[in-house]
């Protein structure tokens, strides 16, 4: 390790030595302060002392002196910007925002290349015109003007942070006392180039050897990357000569999709730290396969030194300031309002567990009682309950937004900063890491704005928030481990053992363009970095990275779903090259074997009853005939769904409510013959009209259920008729019956259920059942016995002589569906084989997943079963 260094120490202990040991007058530049630990490890293992002080390792942005009053803040520009835009009319909304970030970036750029907008509008437009080789058409024409005005008007108001660099920069050089050093420094723009030349021309400086562990790898790449001479065969045919031997320790690894290549840089991982390897870099191309391969890696309790950082947006804090977004702006949905309260970022101050318990237990009244949104009504549910004291406090913190129209943006910050504490987040914000450094990102914009007036509205302020947090990462600095998840330009200068680069396809080495305000050619007119220069730097990390690591393995994706994802033509030309030279295209196949773990994963544990179900209803049956795992899921491991908020109706709904509909008609008119069938008709009417008008009052699709249910309405009757007329008088319904069941063991399982419908008949009595199902499909649902138990169930509760399902929402009419075989003897077979299953249980058999495709196509354990 160190061995990038050893010729810069060796030439500082050369030229500085004798002012060991304090070297802390010295100055050492260096392009990210990630090189630094290396360079202090090589300066002990060559300076002869057993204390000293260290030099001053600066990058040029830290460098740069502070306290010019004139430099105005990015916040403060940003708002500015906006404020621009705001008079040209032919802007999006919900663009401007976005675009003032674009034209602060490429201000900044401005300022970075030492430019000056020009004297007028043709001059620029010129420039612009002769990049383009053709005249400006309107759309262009007017985002030409509009930079231009935006860059002259800023140049004009004062300097921004770049800018503000240069004066920063000269400020030190003046006052500049002690040596300076540069040490790999590269990729300056002009507005750095020029300081450092004004250093050399002042002070003096001094570049730093870079020491290169494996120069024959340099000279490969950059033969094969780099060379314009002699053609690409040529080069690599006559390589050999100097090279007999390839110098490279690199593997090229395409990989069928992101899990795959997940598992595979895992294991790599994991042998190279079996291999006693202490510095290995992950270089994340790819975000989404390092965040695939983070997860594997933590499984084996494996951690990533992450140095990218993550933007906030997708931390777990956004998702708290988010959801009170929500809460704002949709009114107090239940779902935002549940995910807010259950997030353990709020009401911090409180008991946790006592918290959790008050929120499921408003859960719960919430999906029985169908409330869909409203704070008024959850509060009013929550009654004198647990919850109520949580509601209040969100309540007071709601009212803060409804007081004032509009804002600052620092005012709204403020607001944002009270409701947070009225939730009691900011506690539990503060003590994690992504929260308090998204603290201090909000009390740094605060400040930075605190002296503008311009005011916006809720959602101008919420787009602007968002912004921020897509674009500002956070670092989570409380992991220290071998592996480091890093990017090119920070792995450059290092020495590491071992490097992954995930992610090497074409789509993002090199890297694609962002998005921006200009095509490359006017970029580079107007004397811009164009995406040759950043291809060029980018090449030139990778090549540097590349180079120093004793073993790299580089992988990528060669599918997306069904399409070939293309490999970085960089790869292919490396891999031509090298098969050109050696014969061998540096391609490796991963192996056929899974990668096995660090530690081999527990077999699995049978499910098993811990013990019996005292209660078992006819569904519950239903569900362990189903599919046996699926029951054991939901009542074993109590991983049961909750009951859903209704927020459109759907058929459970409406059958939900023709049920109580006729509970209702039934109860108030058992014998239907006494008054005349218009009377019925009104009868039902009404009752339709007031059981849906509180699903109609939210849900506009509650009016589409109800008319179809009128139109069955005169078949019903017809039926209902017809059967009193055959002798059948109706004696209850949502009958609730319970019968105890005694096991061989002695112990006893108590069955319940309730009946739609209990009739008494010619031949005694009839259970009756209602669906809202076509009679084609409950005659085949009742066609193979033991299939479908509900009613031989409820024939066991009740004892009737016979059972039905009735049909309500069949076109052709009303009309029941019986089962093939007598009720009495479908009860006894129901009875001996329920007996038969719960002794087996009490005994400790499994609960095999073995569900029908149908049953398993709709099951919310699919993700849990063990079924292969």
């Amino acid at each position: 390790m160190g061995s990038s260094y050893h010729q810069a120490v060796s030439q500082l202990l050369a030229e500085q030595g004798g002012r060991l040991p304090d070297w802390s007058g010295i100055t050492v530049l260096v392009p990210h302060h990630h090189l630094v630990p290396g360079f202090l490890a090589a300066m002990h293992q060559q300076v002869d002392v057993p204390v000293f002080l260290p030099p001053c390792f600066a990058t040029l942005p830290a460098l740069a002196l502070p306290g010019d009053p004139t430099v105005q803040p990015n916040g403060q520009r940003l708002a500015a910007l906006y404020a621009f835009l705001l008079s040209t009319d032919w802007i999006d909304e919900a663009a401007r925002w976005p675009l003032a970030q674009a034209m602060l970036d490429l201000l900044d750029e401005m300022d970075d290349a030492l430019l000056a907008p020009p004297v007028d509008y043709r001059g620029f437009a010129a420039q612009v015109e002769q990049a383009t080789r053709r005249a400006l058409a309107a759309p262009l024409e007017r985002e030409a003007r509009l930079v231009f005005e935006i860059w002259r008007a800023f140049h004009q108001a004062g300097p921004g942070i770049r800018a503000g660099l240069a004066h920063g920069l000269a400020r030190w050089l003046e006052q500049a006392s002690g040596p300076l050093y540069a040490f790999g420094l590269g990729g300056t723009s002009r507005l750095e180039a020029r300081f450092l030349a004004d250093c050399r021309a002042g002070p003096g400086l001094v570049d730093l050897p870079v020491a290169e562990p494996h120069p024959a790898r340099r000279a490969l790449f950059e033969a094969a990357w780099h060379d314009a001479g002699a053609a690409l065969r040529e080069r690599a045919l006559a390589w050999p000569a100097r090279h007999p031997a390839s110098p490279l320790a690199l593997d090229l690894m395409p990989l069928p999709d992101l899990e795959a290549e997940a598992q595979v840089v895992a294991a790599r991982v994991r042998a190279w730290l079996a291999e006693g390897r202490r510095a290995i870099a992950v270089i994340a191309l790819d975000r989404l396969a390092a965040r695939r391969l983070r997860a594997v890696l933590e499984r084996d309790h494996i951690l990533l030194q992450d140095e990218t950082g993550w933007t906030f947006a997708t931390a777990t804090v956004s998702h708290l300031i988010d959801r009170w977004f929500a809460l704002l702006q949709d009114g107090c949905y239940h779902r935002d309002l549940f995910d807010l309260m259950k997030s353990p970022f709020v009401f911090a101050d409180l008991d946790g567990a006592r918290r959790l318990a008050a929120v499921a237990e408003l859960e719960h009244l919430t999906a029985r009682h169908n409330v869909v949104a409203g704070l008024d009504r959850f509060l009013s549910l929550a009654g004198d309950g647990a919850a109520r004291p949580l509601l209040e406090r969100l309540a007071e913190a709601l009212r803060l937004y409804r007081r004032a129209g509009r804002r600052t943006l620092a005012a709204w910050l403020d607001t944002l900063f009270q409701a947070l504490d009225l939730i009691g987040a900011l506690p539990a914000c503060a003590a994690d890491p992504a929260g308090r450094q998204l603290l201090d990102l909000l009390r740094r914009l605060t400040g930075e704005l605190a002296g503008e007036r311009a005011t916006y509205g809720l959602a101008q302020w919420r787009s602007w928030l968002d912004l921020h947090l897509d674009r500002t990462t956070f670092v989570d600095d409380a992991i220290d481990s071998p592996v480091r998840l890093t990017h090119l330009a920070a792995a450059r200068m290092r020495d590491f053992e071992a490097v992954a680069v995930l992610g090497a396809d074409a789509d993002h080495l090199p890297p694609a363009g962002a998005g921006e305000l200009f095509a490359d050619a006017v970029r580079v007119q107007l004397g811009l970095p164009g995406q040759r220069q950043r291809r060029d730097e980018t090449l030139a990390h990778l090549i540097d990275v590349l180079s120093r690591a004793d073993q790299v393995l580089v992988t990528w994706q060669a599918w997306r779903g069904a399409e070939p994802n293309p490999t970085s033509p960089w790869l292919v030309r490396l891999a031509a090259f090298h098969r050109l030279a050696y014969g061998d295209d540096l391609m490796r196949a991963a192996s056929a074997e899974p990668p096995a773990p660090a530690t081999a994963p527990p077999p699995p544990v049978p499910a098993r009853l811990a013990e019996l179900p005292t209660r078992l209803s006819a569904s519950a049956w239903q569900a362990m005939i189903d599919c046996p795992y699926r029951w054991f899921a939901r009542q074993g491991l109590g991983l049961g769904e909750a009951v859903a908020v209704e927020e459109a109706m759907e058929k459970a709904g409406y059958g939900e409510r023709v049920h109580d509909i006729l509970r209702r008609f039934h109860t108030a008119r058992p014998v239907l013959a006494a008054v005349s069938r218009a009377t019925l008709e009104a009868e039902l009417d009404a009752l339709t009209a007031t059981v849906f008008r509180s699903g109609e009052h939210d849900d506009y699709l509650a009016l589409a259920w109800r008319l179809r249910w009128e139109k069955r309405i005169p078949a019903y009757l017809d039926w209902a008729l017809a059967r009193e007329a055959a002798g059948y008088a109706w004696r209850e319904s949502e009958a609730s019956i319970e019968r105890p069941m005694t096991l061989p063991d002695g112990s006893s399982v108590t069955l319940y259920g309730r009946l739609d419908r209990l009739d008494d008949g010619p031949d005694g009595s009839e259970v009756l059942d209602y669906k809202t199902t076509a009679l084609q499909a409950l005659r085949g649902r009742l066609k193979v016995p033991g299939e479908a138990v509900q009613l031989a169930f409820y024939g066991l509760l009740s004892g009737a002589a016979r059972a039905g399902l009735v049909a309500l929402d069949d076109d052709t009419g009303v009309d029941v569906a019986e089962m093939q075989r007598p009720l009495a003897e479908a009860a006894a077979a129901e009875e001996e084989r329920l007996a038969d299953v719960l002794a087996r249980l009490a005994g400790g058999a499994a609960l095999p997943a073995h569900g029908a495709p149908d049953t398993c196509r709709w099951c919310e354990m699919r993700g849990l079963c063990r079924r292969a």
